[in-house]
């Protein structure tokens, strides 16, 4: 039999160090703002045709933005290709 003095101590619910930590995904404010801004939000009631439009809307701005900087780093590479060659 196991000797009890050598079983590891079981987890007693105290935090030995703080992982909330901004810039984590789940960072946590320590005020309500964060709350009342979740609650907010949930009573906007919005439908889920209403929240794919705005996704697609916010889509249709950033794309045209994105492949022009996609754009302009594959012409660097090509020219710089072509020019050490």
């Amino acid at each position: 039999m196991a000797d009890l003095k050598k079983l590891p101590p079981e987890d007693d619910g105290r935090t030995v160090a703080d992982m909330n930590v901004e810039g984590f995904k789940w960072y946590r404010p320590k005020n309500d703002t964060y709350e009342a801004e979740r609650k907010k939000l949930r009573e906007l009631n919005i439908t889920p045709r209403e929240r794919r439009a705005m996704i697609k809307g916010a889509l249709s701005v950033m794309l045209p933005v994105a492949l022009g900087v996609m754009l302009c780093v594959a012409a660097v590479f090509m020219i710089a290709y072509f020019w050490l060659r």
